[in-house]
């Protein structure tokens, strides 16, 4: 079921329309409130949001750019997985070729290459590793501090609360009073600079377990490639044969798969509209760490609106999937306006809470959902509405 924004009332008059096709006479006084769907923009891969370019309100069109997660990661992957393909590439064509010139000594300096790569990774590794441990250390110590701040400002304020107290009665001067205010001010000044050590100590805790990630993406690249080098010196040692072309065909295939793979994962850091349409809330700021699935922004269509009313059960014969329906709104009182039953719920529910009487919060009913056909440039999400259904002596 897509998530609405609903605001659902029950009950009202229906405005009797003459000369029209569409009555109220013999029929159920169905009124909601005009809804507007939501699309929610999600967070395809995690880290640290470096840049966040839209705002609640904003208009956007389909693929603009939202917000920006820290791609310095995914750009590491993308280059390494292009370096596999491009020796992958390599080895295959120097196969082909039935190249001999490839001297041993070479391939075993590709051979020590790779394995300084893996050393060098893994100190990457290492570093981040420390970074992490330090800021986990000072976020304890953050917390602590800012404990103690709270503490001693709840105790600042209730000393403040006593020397009020005792100045209404004439125990204490001005002076005094005007003391311990200030003791207060310097509590809650304490109290606020170390929420926002916490917060920031925070940030880099995260930031430090992205370090780590991605220095141990760096360690199978690297790992993956001293295999792969040594391989091309025991080709280079032994000729190359069929299997081995077949070998390394596979190789760079798999290589390739890698890249796009990579590829992907970086676009994807890229947090983009889905569509046209208008930003409704967004979740999101710069400085915090998305999670890979969270929901960023909330959207909306404004040429997709909707309108959810309920009806009583022994009248939900006069309703059907596909039926025209005429929509009345206050702000266009001579208009009516058309829609289609899109949806009628398969369970009965109590009507909601927010209706006009007691009694009619009793009721079962069923939840019929309009899809709005046109007047798409007047209507607007929030509007309360009538519905009207059709005369059937009159003829629609």
């Amino acid at each position: 079921m897509k998530p609405v924004v609903r605001s659902i009332c029950i009950g009202g008059l229906l405005l009797a329309l003459s000369g029209c096709n569409w009555t109220s006479d013999n029929h159920p006084s169905l009124s909601g409130t005009i809804e507007a769907i939501e699309l929610p923009i999600v967070a395809e891969v995690g880290g640290l949001v470096t840049n966040v370019t839209a705002e609640e309100g904003d208009a956007v069109k389909k693929g603009q750019v939202l917000a920006q997660i820290d791609k310095r990661s995914y750009q590491m992957t993308v280059a390494e997985a292009q370096a596999a393909l491009d020796q992958a590439t390599a080895r295959l064509e120097e196969a082909r070729a039935g190249s001999r010139d490839t001297t041993i000594q070479r391939s075993i300096a590709n051979v020590q290459q790779a394995n300084a790569n893996i050393q060098l990774a893994q100190a990457r590794k290492n570093q981040a590793e420390a970074g992490k441990a330090r800021a986990a250390e000072q976020m304890t110590q953050a917390e602590s501090q800012w404990q103690g701040a709270q503490q001693t400002l709840l105790y600042q304020q209730k000393r403040l609360e006593e020397a009020t107290a005792l100045f209404e009665k004439g125990a204490i001067s001005v002076k005094d009073l005007d003391t311990q205010k200030e003791a207060v001010n310097q509590a809650k000044t304490q109290t606020d600079q170390w929420a926002a050590q916490v917060a920031q100590t925070q940030a880099q805790y995260h930031s430090a377990q992205e370090d780590i990630a991605a220095a141990a993406a760096q360690i199978g690249t690297a790992q993956a490639a001293q295999a792969g080098a040594q391989a091309d010196l025991d080709q280079v040692k032994e000729g190359s044969t069929d299997y081995a072309i077949r070998a390394l065909l596979a190789a760079q295939q798999q290589a390739k798969a890698k890249l796009d793979q990579a590829l992907l994962q970086l676009e994807k850091s890229k947090i983009t509209a889905t569509d046209d349409g208008t930003l409704l809330r967004s979740s999101i700021e710069q400085g915090e760490v998305a999670k890979t699935g969270a929901t960023l922004f909330t959207m909306m269509k404004p040429d997709q609106l909707e309108l959810v009313v309920y009806i009583p059960e022994a009248q939900l014969n006069q309703v059907k999937k596909g039926q025209k329906v005429g929509i009345k709104v206050d702000a266009y009182p001579q208009e009516t306006f058309t829609g289609t039953i899109s949806r009628i719920s398969e369970k009965a529910e109590f009507t909601p809470k927010n209706v006009q009487t007691p009694d009619e919060r009793t009721k079962l009913v069923f939840a019929v959902t309009i899809h709005i056909s046109d007047g798409l440039d007047k209507i607007k999400p929030g509007m309360p509405a009538d519905v009207l259904l059709a005369d059937e002596e009159g003829g629609q």
